[in-house]
Formats: structure tokens, sequence, C-alpha cells
């Protein structure tokens, strides 16, 4: 819902960028070495596992009501049915339910990529937002508090029943059988909805697939909180850290001759006196993770009137611009959305319980046994994944043992299109069918 000027262009300068120092001839796998590095840019170009345009894709986007007794301010209507992303084909087939990273909308360039690439695979896609993104709290979140893994299980259940009898009804696509498939805290959701649905015996996934899943939620927030607050000389606020990284930018365009912004990046700009430094990479990233948590802050605490961003009886009509409110929402991190709405609320409903119990519960440390005894959930992560400990990363290794595939490089997701690690997607996914 709200990102600057400065980031919303900063994001689109540096999707293509690329680092000279890393070939992919230097060495095999992935070759970004630096996690932080590999977060921002992704995939060489020419390591990506080819997927078919999107015009060439078979979709529509569609919504359905969720939550038929919920009312939302005018401004806010648009919210009232959770849109979702189809892709399918004419005869039966798997689908395969997405379900995205933390703050991200179904229309992530991410998830395209992976509608594309199970698309082509011969699956039927749906696509759903992050519980903790503006969307998925206004129209299918029923305590409008996402964070705590159960409730966003059943939420998430309810919104992927409705989802998918809608695409069934409306565009006669035919089912054969269910999948699942989460990146980031998506992919912690997608354990959880999994272990619901062995209560309800509903969707009875053949496969689950999890990607760079944080183990411990609330650890890994505080390690991105941390990001957003990393010090870099010269820079005091947010906005001034923007405006350091278009200074940069700036020269080296100006010392390069170019304003070629795609190539000239993609070339060169990490192997010249400008290249971004590590604390400049950590702080972006940082920054990205906590305008989601403004997001999530905001829109939680409209739905269950908590008056911390919107005055008592503020009527938010069409023309109201909410900007205002929510730029007081960037002062409140993920760790203070915690602290100020999940953990009073989850406390009222189980007293004598701690925080760390609300930690535990939320972790995959809570369901261990199914994790361990699922041979039909796999996870993918990568040892330089920041949002894990060196204690989760074993967690995952151990838990799963040969349902681990695991990579030394490619921080969070930055590998999730290379060669190496959709070929272990598609293998896991299509079973004895991918050879």
């Amino acid at each position: 819902m709200i990102m600057t000027r400065y980031l919303r262009l900063l994001c689109l300068c540096l999707a293509p960028l690329v680092a000279l120092a890393t070939h992919a001839d230097d060495a095999p796998g992935y070759p970004i070495t630096n996690p932080f590095l590999a977060t921002i840019v992704g995939t060489p170009p020419e390591l990506v596992w080819p997927v078919p345009e999107e015009t060439a894709v078979r979709q529509t986007d569609l919504a359905v009501r969720v939550l038929p007794e919920r009312e939302l301010p005018p401004a806010l209507s648009r919210y009232q049915d959770l849109h979702y992303r189809l892709a399918w084909h004419d005869e039966p087939a798997p689908l395969v339910f997405i379900i995205a990273g933390t703050g991200t909308g179904y229309d992530s360039p991410r998830l395209d990529y992976l509608k594309r690439l199970f698309w082509d695979a011969g699956m039927h896609v749906i696509v759903l937002s992050s519980p903790t993104n503006h969307d998925f709290i206004a129209a299918a979140s029923r305590n409008g508090l996402p964070g705590l893994a159960e409730s966003d299980a059943r939420d998430l259940h309810s919104a992927m029943t409705l989802a998918a009898e809608h695409a069934r009804d409306t565009k006669n696509v035919e089912i054969s059988e269910y999948r699942m498939v989460g990146f980031s805290l998506g992919a912690l959701n997608a354990a959880f909805v999994a272990h619901l649905d062995e209560t309800l015996q509903q969707f009875r996934f053949t496969r689950t697939l999890l990607l760079n899943p944080p183990v411990d939620l609330y650890a890994s927030i505080r390690r991105l909180d941390a990001l957003a607050r990393t010090q870099v000389d010269g820079v005091s606020s947010g906005d001034s850290f923007y405006e350091h990284i278009f200074q940069k930018l700036t020269r080296y365009f100006e010392e390069s001759g170019s304003a070629d912004i795609e190539s000239g990046l993609f070339a060169g700009i990490q192997g010249s006196d400008n290249a971004l430094t590590e604390a400049e990479m950590a702080m972006l990233i940082g920054a990205v993770f906590r305008f989601s948590a403004a997001d999530l802050n905001f829109m939680a605490d409209l739905i269950n009137g908590g008056g911390r961003y919107i005055p008592a009886g503020k009527q938010l009509k069409v023309s109201t611009s909410i900007t205002p409110y929510l730029r007081e929402a960037l002062f409140c991190d993920f760790g203070c959305y915690l602290q100020t709405q999940l953990w009073p609320a989850w406390s009222s409903l189980n007293e004598g319980k701690t925080i760390e119990d609300m930690a535990w519960q939320t972790s995959l440390y809570s369901i261990e046994s199914y994790l361990r005894d699922n041979r039909d959930m796999a996870v993918i992560t990568n040892a330089d994944d920041f949002i894990l400990t060196e204690d989760n990363y074993y967690f995952l290794a151990e838990t799963f043992g040969d349902r681990a595939f695991l990579h030394p490089h490619g921080g969070h997701g930055g590998n999730l299109q290379h060669l190496d690690t959709v070929g272990q997607m598609l293998t896991f996914m299509e079973g004895d069918k991918h050879e």
C-alpha cells in the first residue's frame, strides 16, 4: 500500500543487478556468494530455468468473498473480496496453490515465475497473497491479526477452499489432486495448512514444498528488523539512505558515460568504486521489509479498531488519503507489531502463558514430528539465508533428511530461478513423472 518514490524506483533499478565478480563459470551451481546481493539480484539470466512468457499462459485474476459479514470503510472497499490469480488447462490436472511471502501480494514477479513454471509442467495454479498482506488481512483474516501460525492456517485453508470451488465453477477447472508451494513466511504457512488438512482431510495434499521457510518466525522477524537498523556511514534516516543510494547510482552513470540503467547495473556497478557495501545492501533489504511491516500494522489496527493510526470515529471515504496514517505506521516494525497488537490479543486468550509460548506455537518446532514423518513434504533452503540461525538450518536438514534440498549460497530466495534449484522443485513436485 505504501512505498516512497525512492524505494519503488530503487527496487526497479536493482532488480537486474548482477556483480561482475560473480561469473557463472567461476564455480558450479549458483554463483553469487554474498547473501544480501543474492537476495537483491536473484539468478543471473544465463542460469535461469526457462519458463513461458506471461502472454503464453492461460490465466486470469479472480476474486471471491471470504468474509461476507466484514464491513470495510469506503476507502478500502476494493479489498472486500479476496483476489487471486488462476492459471489453468483444459484437461484435468493437479492444482498447486502458491502462498506468497511476508507482506507480498498474489501478483508479485517472484510468484509469477513460479506460476509459469508449474503451469508449464502441466498443473493448474492458484496464487494467493500472504496472510500478512493488506488485501488478505482485509478480506480473509478472521481476527485481523496475522502472525499466529494456526489461525493463519485456518484462514488460508478457508480461502483456498473457496478459491478452488470458484475456479471450478467459473472456469470449469478439473482438478485431479492438490499440491502446495510456499515461499518464505508462505512456506511456514504452507506447513501449517498441510498439518491442519491432516485433520480436515479436504485437500489431502500429495506434495507440499517449502521454499526458504523461517523455522522460528519471531526470531527471523528480529533478524529482519535489525537489517533496517543497520548503520551506514553518512546516513541518519530512511530518506537520506535512499538519497545516498541514488547518489551512488548517479556517480556511477556519470563516470561510465551511460544512461542505460539495466545494462549499466548488470555490467558493472558492483565492480566499480560505487559498489553497494554490505551495510547498504542489508539496510535496503531491511527497508523493504519495514514497508511490509507498516502495511501489516496499519491494516491490523484498522480491522480491529485499535485507533493507533486512524482516530476513533474517523470516516475513511473514497477520497480520503491514507498516506499520512501509513507513514506513521512506518515507525512500528514487526517486533513492535508483536508487542503492541499480537501479544496483547493472544495473551488475553492464553492466561498464564508467555510470549515464548506464543513464539513456539508459531514455529516449525511445534510440528516437528509431523514434518519428519510426512514424506510428501520437502524443503529447499540455503546455508546463508539470513532469516535462519545455524540451529534453524540444522533443524531443517535433520528433520527433513533426504527431503531437504540444501544449497550453500542464494541468500533469501535468490536462487529460486536457478537451473539446479528449479530442477529439484520439479523433481519433487512431479514425483515419478519428472526424470
